[in-house]
């Protein structure tokens, strides 16, 4: 495992103390040059919006009824139009936000540096406040009046989204590294589905935090630390009768949802949240090929490794595309029936760190580290 290349895509990574973290060396590293392509759709920048940047915080444009929500570390919130990229408002709350945005009941939800859990409205205004044991690494979540995030230190939490008052809190051993912000939380149907350092995965009941079940994705392999590095990466996909999720240098799995036993489970270790869209489920992997998986069985569908050491995003998947960015600000759009890549714009040239948001059928939001957001699409 190259620890360099953990450092370029899941920066910045913090010991389980919670106060130490990897610095960013990624951007002195060579970028494999991509090849000429002979693209079949004319793809073009739509739009651009200079936002801010989030920097090293888990700061996730989320679009919510139909508008864009972003934050930035230094503590601008902003609503903007997807299909313009004129701001509707933006309210410098002067926070330094940590995670975010997470949405649920008209409201928005962020963490700060200080460990607080902080709801907003949809204009921006601030309607409580909850002091937590350390920073919230994982976006928050709500449904059924309970938001629920992570903290540095291990601890699960679910606050009432109505007054910002605990109702329960889980707390779970961390192994000695961990990725920051790389698990997630995914709520409804009265359950919480939290992903975990260590491969493990874990069914909440919502209303009180008891443990449904857990489950183990993968075990940590290697023999130092971070080889041993496995957490469960992004927020677990929820389906009628199954949960699936995957693991960094670990695997893909889908298990039952009611009980939390496999249904299949595939050596395809994932670099980020994984993308559910019909039956396929959709993985960026530590080598750099994107892969479509058949959710009902866990086969490889098709694999596209013409875009391994351009330290790609994890995916998005719009009508007719599967969309990903790379380290140098290019967006690759791949055809979803086979995995060609189709058509290709470039940005500015700053790394695409986060999965590209989709808007409509194939325009596609990405944001770099620059702090700029790009509508980016066929024309």
């Amino acid at each position: 495992m190259n620890a360099h290349r953990l450092a370029r895509i899941l920066l910045p990574a913090v010991l389980a103390a919670g106060a130490l973290w990897l610095g960013a060396c990624s951007d002195s590293l060579p970028v494999t040059p991509l090849k000429p392509l002979k693209s079949s759709v004319a793809t073009d920048v739509v739009w651009k919006s200079k936002v801010g940047s989030s920097e090293n915080a888990v700061l996730r444009p989320v679009l919510y009824k139909e508008v864009l929500y972003l934050a930035t570390e230094k503590g601008d919130l902003m609503a903007l139009d997807p299909a313009t990229g004129k701001e509707s408002w933006r309210v410098k709350t002067k926070e330094s936000f940590s995670s975010g945005v997470g949405v649920g009941g008209d409201m928005l939800f962020l963490g700060n540096k200080s460990g607080e859990l902080l709801a907003y409205n949809l204009n921006g205004g601030l309607l409580w406040r909850s002091q937590e044991s350390s920073e919230l690494i994982t976006p928050p979540e709500a449904a059924d009046g309970v938001v629920v995030t992570r903290t540095a230190d291990g601890h699960i939490i679910g606050v009432n989204t109505a007054d910002g008052k605990r109702r329960w809190q889980l707390t779970k051993p961390l192994p000695a590294l961990v990725l920051r912000g790389s698990s997630g939380v995914t709520v409804g149907r009265g359950g919480a589905l939290v992903g975990l350092p260590g491969g493990k995965l874990l069914a909440l009941n919502l209303a009180d935090g008891n443990v449904v079940w857990e489950a183990t994705l993968s075990v940590p392999k290697g023999a130092t630390e971070l080889e041993r590095v496995n957490d469960v990466v992004g927020a677990p996909i929820v389906g009628y009768q199954d949960v699936c999720a995957a693991s960094y240098q670990g695997k893909t799995s889908c298990l039952d949802v009611a009980h939390g036993q496999t249904i299949w489970s595939k050596d395809v270790a994932s670099i980020g949240p994984i993308f559910a869209d019909g039956n396929k489920l959709f993985v960026t992997d530590d080598k750099g090929d994107v892969v479509a998986l058949n959710r009902m069985s866990g086969t490889v569908a098709w694999r596209n490794d013409t875009l391994e050491g351009r330290y790609l995003t994890p995916p998005a998947v719009s009508m007719d595309y599967v969309v990903v960015g790379d380290a140098e600000g290019v967006v690759h759009f791949l055809a979803r029936a086979d995995g060609v890549e189709s058509g290709r714009v470039t940005t500015d040239g700053s790394t695409i760190s986060q999965p590209p948001v989709v808007v409509g059928d194939n325009l596609v939001l990405v944001r770099n580290r620059a702090g700029k957001v790009y509508a980016v699409g066929p024309r």
